[in-house]
């Protein structure tokens, strides 16, 4: 039994001290010369870890920091020869591809490991010893009564101070055995305070992989206490880097025809800057690099704080811009930024330039103009030759281009103009100025007469501004006009216009845009009436003109010669989609049209209105009646034609050129259309836009209401 007493107003140790109890075992086998591995927990608890840097990733050659919290649980300070760490080294497959920030994205950000205040696992833990009784004892005087003695008795002393054997002693405990590596942090001649003391572990990274605490071993004299697992698992990573390059805008987006700068991040990794390396990038005429004189280079280290500045010294040829970097060690950061400008334009190809027969190239145009609210995209790429590699580097910078232009052909009768429409789908203002379009051709005969104002004009974001040109030619018209639009444009908050930037360009190409027929459309009340009526048949009359004599858009196989007499088939088709007007009878046929200019042919037919008021002409529609054997209609797309269920085509369709062979859209099919079951059906192909001409498009006819008396009913409650 081991008791404390308290007299006279000190402590009196009555029993065995710590050194006798404790310390006196270890002695022995210290005299004896034999090292002795005991369980850490007998003599400090490990509390926690703290790496700096935090996220426990270090390049090589890099120093890492270890700070240990230990809590002594020895009464006195003691002198400790050693304090070590036991790492596993590790390399993992691909670790080479590991950088910093793979690394750090996959680590915690503290750098903080607690660990539990019990380790468990050990065969001398200390839940395996007995818990301590422990008892108040008190002395009094017998006379009054008085305090004379106070103290505590531990009861079962005998079980928690037990020697061993002396033969035993010596041994190590089973279980209990240290590590043999390479790899060990080491703290020498250290003193141990009771309660909590910090050790702090300083090395230099120098291989890459993954290191593992494994063991922690404290050494007095012979005697080591070791930590067997460090739990939970802790771990640092050793990571070595190749050069980088990467370039990125500074804004969320670049727009293609103003200048925007780009950053440039040069990772140094194990390489080192050399006096003298340079960058060199490869110009492209669509996207020249532009530069200041007072541009700059900053040097960061790996932890992004500031090392040094300087200016950035660039040299441009005609091929070739040579950027020289600063000099800076490995595991540095060089940042710079320059600016680019892309070029835009905007190119029609010619197999989309009005083919109507090919289906692919309709589909994409169809598409496209799905598309037409979004901006273009244009990825420039940039050849890079860098110091630390034989291979070139290839950038790619993606530009959205601000504007998006479109053409449309327009036709009064034999005058036609040409209209540019240019879209604004950024959302920056831009300043138009000097507008073109010019015929690429040489086609001295034709003139492109702009009507826009000449003066500058301020384009919004997601507005549209229209230019129209008019064609004026003294001879014939060629085929097809190669047109180049460009227009001048600069940011309108831009205090500076810089007069050397390229406008945005348009090309396009435009076909068969001279008129070959004229089509007008009247309308007649019925006989001895002066206005049309509600209900009332009136008289309708087609009349179709051909303005131009034989040329070459019509050699086709719907042209017919005999005796240099030219005829070709044309179909007309009357629609109402707008259902104000009912076609009574035939609503479409097929007339012998022939080619010669000012020839006219007529067509009449019956409508009925069916609302008063002021009523639009119902549409007339004309198209090329080709045979069945043509092998042209056979690639036409079937979106320019009606469909062959459509129509009914009579035996003699060749020589009645009357609208009983025809049958419009929702018409009853004849009793003849299942003899033509299975055979091949004739085709339309329409016209080019601006081939064909229709005065009455947009001209109305006043219908008066009809006199019959009508009862209303009203009922009012």
């Amino acid at each position: 039994m081991a008791f404390v007493t308290f007299v006279g107003g000190s402590f009196t140790s009555l029993a065995l001290t710590w050194e006798d109890l404790y310390m006196k075992p270890l002695i022995d086998m210290v005299y004896l010369r034999q090292k002795v591995i005991l369980p850490m927990h007998s003599f400090a608890q490990l509390k926690t870890l703290h790496f700096d840097p935090p996220n426990a990733v270090v390049h090589v050659g890099g120093m890492l920091s270890i700070e240990l919290t230990l809590l002594s649980q020895m009464p006195i300070p003691v002198q400790v020869d050693q304090i070590a760490i036991h790492v596993h080294f590790s390399i993992e497959k691909n670790s080479y591809r590991k950088t910093a920030e793979w690394l750090t994205k996959h680590k915690t950000s503290n750098g903080v490991i607690s660990f539990p205040n019990e380790v468990a696992g050990f065969p001398f833990s200390r839940n395996n010893l007995p818990a301590l009784e422990l008892y108040e004892m008190y002395e009094r005087s017998p006379s009054d009564n008085s305090l004379n003695t106070a103290g505590i008795i531990c009861k079962n002393v005998h079980m928690l101070l037990r020697r061993q054997e002396s033969s035993s002693s010596l041994d190590i405990p089973a279980g209990v055995t240290l590590e043999d590596g390479a790899h060990v942090l080491k703290c020498n001649n250290l003193i141990l305070e009771p309660g909590v003391n910090k050790i702090t572990f300083n090395t230099q990274a120098k291989e890459p992989g993954t290191y593992t605490l494994r063991q922690l071993c404290t050494s007095v004299g012979k005697v080591q206490f070791v930590l067997l697992h460090i739990y939970p698992i802790v771990q640092y990573d050793v990571y070595s880097q190749e050069p980088q390059l990467k370039v990125e805008p500074m804004t969320d987006s670049l727009l293609a025809g103003i200048p925007q700068k780009v950053k440039f991040t040069v990772t140094t990794g194990h390489y080192t800057m050399k006096n003298g390396d340079t960058l060199q990038l490869s110009n492209a005429d669509a996207m020249p690099i532009l530069y200041h004189p007072e541009s700059k280079a900053v040097i960061y280290s790996n932890t992004r704080e500031k090392i040094s500045e300087s200016s950035l010294r660039i040299q441009s040829s005609e091929k070739i811009t040579s950027i020289t970097l600063p000099v800076a060690p490995a595991y540095h950061v060089i940042e710079f930024e320059l600016e680019v400008m892309y070029l835009p334009s905007a190119t029609e190809s010619a197999a989309e330039k009005e083919n109507t027969t090919n289906k692919e190239v309709h589909r994409k145009n169809k598409e496209k103009q799905k598309q037409d609210n979004c901006m273009a995209t244009v990825d420039q790429k940039v050849t890079i030759d860098c110091p630390w590699s034989i291979y070139s580097t290839i950038i790619a910078l993606t530009f959205c281009i601000p504007f998006n232009a479109k053409h449309s052909l327009l036709s009064a009768g034999k005058r036609k103009y040409v209209q540019v429409c240019v879209q604004n789908l950024s959302e920056l203002c831009f300043q138009l100025s000097d507008y073109s379009l010019k015929n690429s051709s040489d086609c001295t005969d034709l003139q492109l007469v702009p009507l826009n104002p000449e003066s500058q004009q301020v384009i919004y974001s997601k507005q549209s501004i229209f230019f129209v040109w008019e064609l004026k030619w003294t001879k014939e018209l060629p085929l097809s006009l190669q047109c180049l639009f460009s227009v001048s444009f600069c940011p309108a908050t831009s205090e500076e216009q810089s007069l050397t930037l390229k406008p945005f360009t348009y090309e396009f190409q435009v076909e068969n845009f001279f008129t070959l027929y004229h089509v007008k459309t009247e309308i007649f009340p019925p006989l001895g009436a002066e206005y049309c009526k509600t209900g009332s048949l009136c008289s309708l009359e087609v009349s179709i003109t051909r303005l131009v004599d034989l040329s070459e858009v019509d050699r086709d196989e719907a042209l017919t010669e005999s005796d240099g007499y030219c005829t070709t088939k044309l179909m007309y088709e009357v629609v109402d989609n707008s259902s104000n007007w009912a076609v009574c009878g035939k609503s479409s046929g097929v007339i012998s049209m022939p080619v010669a200019a000012r020839a006219i042919h007529k067509v009449h037919m019956e409508v009925m209105p069916l609302f008063a008021g002021y009523l639009p002409f119902p549409d007339v529609r004309l198209f090329k009646y080709l045979p069945h054997h043509s092998a042209h209609s056979m690639q036409l797309d079937a979106d320019s034609w009606i469909e062959n269920d459509n129509l009914s085509v009579d035996k003699n369709v060749d020589d009645q050129a009357d609208s009983s062979s025809i049958r419009s859209r929702g018409s009853l099919h004849s009793a003849a259309s299942g003899e033509h079951k299975g055979l091949p059906m004739p085709r339309l192909q329409s016209f080019s836009s601006g081939q064909v001409f229709n005065c009455s498009t947009g001209m109305q006819i006043l219908v008066i209401p009809s006199k019959d008396d009508h009862v209303l009913e009203v009922n009012i409650t």
